[in-house]
């Protein structure tokens, strides 16, 4: 007996100082501090707590050790006057750029294992990824989730509105999601008048005369003259609660760009996405569009996001942007949420997963919004103007919408079966002014605005949208039914699509693609393969908006393109 409790004892003693060492390093990571809070999201609201065996995957973004570098490095490489234009980085030599160091790594992975949390995986350099059930996040987190619904879409979604970490971890870790962030789509709606012809028979009208747009009058209205050959990839997403339908973009194809065959779009499920949602207004908008305008580029939806397995959907997609060894070359994104209702921190770490994206030689495209400066068409702006996010990162392309009245562009007026929208614009209250475009903020401010607009905008803030394009009455197919939508959600997979036969034509010159075209867009030879939109504003939230005016505006941006110069001119960088 005596021997038997020797041993036992032993064993305590063992067992104590084996955990000793990673207990004593938790213990010392210090009181628990708030590192990010929120309010709820308008449109939003909480249906009960969140059952403590719903599982998480969790995605804890850890610092990156030199984020400026690679910033300074994109600036170069996406500059049209350097001689080191179109070197896009490879993803090994990005990451060497964000790799954290093994310090954040490890003291990360301890803080995880005092909360019995061993199985880590990496989904990229700088992100550590475990799945947890929510009892086991609200103890790492010191704070409790709830189910939230989304009164547009419907989508629930287990989030946090505020957590904290010890102390001594702010140092090592920038975000920690799911928790505080709430994308939403773009709120994509059909237009006053729905009634559109049944998707029969064949139809490639070459004009846009009767305000209807349709890939015939794009491609003859934008002046396109090439067709590529299927060099490039091209990307829409689609995020939990969206689909799109298959036999809706044959129909479309059949009646309105036959000339593209029994062409279709592959599906890659990230995130544990997939293509079983009821609402394919916004998907359908994206495949078929870019179907009918990138043709022949293979066209692929990524599905992101779940309603079994919760992530964050954003960086779902920036993940696989950023690791997948053959990413889109141009992808589309229509959704985005209020500065005011996203933590600085979330914004601030995905849009650096952008600005990996873009000098990987991908263009990433965000619709600007539909409510002028009423962000997602809040009823008032009782702080200024309301911008919104994802757009309002400096190193992501934002479209804004035009209409099509007596042969010009102007900035859209969308007539919504809801309400009237205006082309969504303004400035970032939180990143600012990009060096690629400040002379152009600056001119537009110091001749358009005077002191009246004190107040509603910040004056140093990253101005969006940076182009734009025909937005309104835009002819879909939906459940084998013609349907017409509006919205900056259709402007942007249309940019998308015309950058992806850009695309293909620089790889058959032995080129690389355009990447991250911002600086170039703003360059004077890209302005010049440009058309000026100089009418209309983007009132919203019941108050004046911007005025459209000669030259950048936050309106409609530069303006949209005139294809066979945009290409000529991307032709000789």
């Amino acid at each position: 007996m005596a021997s038997a409790n020797i041993i036992a004892l032993l064993a305590g003693l063992a067992s104590i100082v084996s955990a000793g060492p990673m207990t004593d390093r938790a213990a010392n990571l210090g009181p628990l501090s708030l590192l990010e809070q929120i309010k709820v999201p308008e449109g939003w609201s909480s249906t009960g707590n969140t059952h403590p065996d719903t599982m998480l995957r969790m995605q804890i973004g850890l610092k990156q050790s030199n984020v400026k570098g690679l910033e300074q490095k994109l600036l170069d490489i996406s500059n049209p006057s350097s001689p080191n234009y179109g070197k896009w980085l490879t993803k090994e030599q990005i990451d060497a750029y964000v790799k954290p160091d093994d310090k954040s790594v490890n003291v990360v992975k301890d803080w995880l294992a005092s909360h019995g949390i061993k199985d880590v995986t990496h989904s990229a350099v700088d992100w550590i990824e475990v799945k947890v059930p929510v009892s086991t996040a609200e103890k790492l987190l010191n704070t409790k989730y709830s189910t939230y619904k989304d009164s547009k879409s419907g989508v629930e979604l287990p989030r946090a509105i505020e957590y904290s970490l010890p102390a001594s971890l702010h140092q090592h870790i920038d975000t920690v999601q799911p928790t505080t962030s709430f994308l939403r789509d773009m709120d994509l709606k059909s237009s006053a008048n729905t009634t559109a012809p049944t998707a029969t028979g064949h139809v490639a009208r070459a004009t846009c005369q009767q305000g209807i747009m349709t890939p015939g009058c794009i491609q003859s209205y934008y002046n396109v003259d090439y067709t590529g050959q299927g060099r490039s990839l091209l990307g829409v997403s689609a995020f939990t609660g969206y689909a799109a339908s298959h036999s809706d973009a044959s129909a479309y194809l059949n009646y309105y760009a036959p000339y593209a065959g029994n062409t279709d779009f592959g599906e890659i499920s990230l995130g544990g996405g997939n293509n079983n949602a009821n609402n394919l207004l916004e998907g359908n908008l994206d495949t078929q569009i870019a179907l009918a305008l990138g043709y022949p580029a293979q066209v692929n939806l990524y599905m992101v996001g779940d309603n079994n397995n919760f992530g964050d959907q954003l960086l779902d997609l920036t993940n696989y942007l950023n690791t997948n060894s053959n990413p889109p070359t141009s992808i589309s994104t229509s959704y985005g949420i209020e500065e005011r209702d996203i933590s600085n921190n979330y914004m601030g770490r995905i849009c650096n997963e952008f600005m990996k994206a873009g000098s990987r030689g991908i263009s990433a495209f965000v619709s600007s919004g539909d409510y002028g400066v009423g962000g997602n068409n809040s009823p008032s702006c009782p702080n200024g103007y309301l911008t919104l996010f994802p757009g309002s990162c400096p190193y992501i392309t934002s479209v804004g919408g035009t209409g099509y009245r007596n042969g010009n562009e102007v900035a859209a007026e969308f007539q919504f079966n809801t309400g009237p929208g205006k082309s969504g614009g303004g400035f970032s209250w939180y990143f600012n002014t990009p060096s690629y475009q400040s002379s152009d903020t600056n001119s537009y401010i110091n001749n358009h605005l005077d002191s009246s607009w004190n107040g509603y905008y910040n004056a140093r803030g990253r101005g969006y949208p940076d182009v734009s394009l025909l937005a309104e009455n835009w002819n879909i197919v939906v459940n084998g039914q013609g349907s017409y939508v509006s919205g900056t959600s259709a402007s942007s997979p249309a940019w998308a699509s015309l950058i992806s036969q850009i695309n293909d034509y620089r790889i058959s010159l032995g080129k690389s693609t355009l990447g991250f075209i911002n600086p170039f867009l703003y360059s004077s030879a890209g302005k010049a393969a440009l058309r000026d939109v100089t009418s209309g504003y983007n009132p919203g939230c019941g108050i004046n908006g911007f005025p459209a005016t000669q030259g950048w505006d936050p309106v409609t941006g530069l303006g949209s393109l005139d294809f066979a110069k945009f290409r000529q001119a991307a032709a000789r960088l």
